[in-house]
């Protein structure tokens, strides 16, 4: 028979009566249980078939010895049956208390003692003592366990009284015992606990060790859990953050192509006029002399709109090139305090034109931030000035500046109005190139102060609901 072969049947008996068991713990019982089973039953198979051809080779008869022996392995045998057919529990019972009575009890109590009986009984006992060490939990199954050691400790003190008494034979050994019983008896009890005392402490020593192992594998699995969900969450991020750049691309492309067609056409219409103008019915360009003055001033009127609309989309380019020419941050220490006081110095008097409060806060005073004082003047420079535009109907117009650090240690500078407010629809697409509510505006203030905040590796954020103002809150 093969490894292969063996292993599989090892594994089939391992697993008999385990279908239902949900917790690990009874798994692994019914598992030992079963293995234990089948070690014994194999050994009192081949003990039988050794016993069996000695019999056969010295033509002796079989004694109550070998009887036993096919009882024992009876007994294994239908151990494993009843776990087979679904009641692995009562397999593990009679594991845990036939044995001995099988084995040692039931031929002693007909009379069946041999001299060497007397020698081994009691150890045979303390070793099948271990049997409830394994099979049974000493914390869940507290009254089982220690029903079944005092099972075995009764044994272990009675058995050799049993024997005398039961025994058809008087032997000499028996003298020679009761000369020394007490100490006979001390050495038999002395090992029993000693033994059983170690195991119980080591098993509590494990079921520790288990339990805190499982504390942390559940710690683990929160974590991993933790981990799936993260992953889960930066991929959904991930591919929002695709869909928002494809859906960047696809604005800022509809935002050029308007601005370009809104200027080509006037041109190519005003330049297909002027051609017109220039011809005759059958298509012939018109000497100087044949053209009139009022037709002159025309096409000169339709090459100032051409000239003016030609402008427009120069003007609209050099914006867009503006975007992608932003110098490299030089980075330094800056004073926020310094920088707030060039902005007050620089707004002092369109404020006091225009009546608008200014406030700034700066906490502590000696606030500072790593930045390119230039670009981030300039920032805050544009939002002062889409805060005075939202403030144009505003009665009692207000902007304030505060300057603190956040519950992350982050420095934040926040430019407040409390003007006419921005909807969620403007708020949704305020940061794109070339969007703009403003009918005079490039459209790229906004834009050029979060790419300047995001070279700073800092971001641009913005809160607001009409009629209540707005807040832009620059992050470091």
């Amino acid at each position: 028979m093969g490894t292969g072969k063996i292993h599989n049947i090892w594994n089939y008996i391992s697993s008999l009566g385990i279908a239902g068991q949900d917790r690990q713990s009874d798994q692994r019982t019914i598992v030992l249980s079963n293995q234990l089973n089948f070690v014994m039953f194999m050994s009192m198979l081949l003990l039988f078939i050794a016993v069996i051809a000695i019999l056969l080779l010295t033509a002796d008869t079989a004694s109550y010895g070998t009887l036993r022996v096919l009882n024992l392995l009876i007994v294994c045998f239908l151990n494993l049956v009843i776990a087979r057919l679904g009641f692995p529990q009562l397999s593990r019972l009679s594991l845990i208390f036939l044995p001995p009575i099988v084995f040692l009890l039931g031929p002693t109590l007909i009379g069946y003692v041999e001299e060497e009986s007397y020698t081994y009984y009691p150890y045979v006992v303390i070793s099948a003592s271990l049997i409830p060490q394994f099979l049974i939990h000493p914390k869940k199954e507290k009254f089982l366990y220690w029903f079944s050691l005092a099972y075995y400790f009764v044994l272990v003190l009675s058995i050799d009284k049993i024997m005398v008494n039961f025994a058809a034979d008087h032997y000499p050994i028996v003298d020679r015992i009761n000369t020394f019983y007490p100490w006979y008896k001390i050495a038999q009890i002395s090992i029993f606990l000693f033994i059983n005392a170690s195991i119980y402490y080591l098993r509590l020593h494990n079921f520790r060790f288990e339990e805190e192992l499982n504390r942390k594998n559940k710690e683990l699995d929160l974590q991993n859990i933790e981990l799936k969900m993260q992953k889960d969450e930066i991929e959904r991020q991930k591919d929002e953050l695709v869909n928002k750049e494809i859906s960047t691309w696809q604005k800022l492309v509809n935002i050029i192509s308007h601005e370009i067609v809104n200027s080509a056409i006037p041109i190519t219409n005003l330049a297909g006029m002027s051609s017109q103008m220039l011809e005759n019915e059958s298509g012939t360009v018109l000497k100087p002399e044949m053209i009139d003055e009022e037709v002159t001033e025309d096409i000169h009127h339709s090459l100032k709109i051409i000239e003016s609309r030609t402008q427009g989309l120069i003007n609209f380019v050099n914006a867009t090139k503006s975007l992608t020419h932003i110098p490299k941050p030089a980075i330094r220490k800056v004073n926020l305090h310094e920088l707030l006081e060039r902005i007050t110095i620089l707004y002092h008097a369109r404020f006091k034109e225009t009546g608008v409060k200014f406030e700034k806060q700066i906490i502590p005073p000696d606030l500072y931030i790593e930045a390119d004082l230039e670009l981030i003047e300039q920032v805050i420079i544009n939002l002062i000035q889409n805060a005075l535009e939202a403030m144009k109907e505003t009665s009692d117009p207000r902007i304030s500046i505060i300057a603190l650090k956040n519950e992350s240690e982050q420095v934040q500078i926040s430019v407040s109005d409390n003007g006419i407010g921005i909807s969620n629809e403007v708020l949704e697409r305020i940061f794109l190139p070339f969007y703009s509510t403003k009918a005079n505006s490039s459209g790229i203030g906004l834009s050029l102060s979060q790419q300047i905040m995001m070279l700073h590796h800092a971001r641009l954020e913005v809160k607001s609901e009409p009629g209540k103002g707005a807040t832009f809150i620059m992050i470091f």
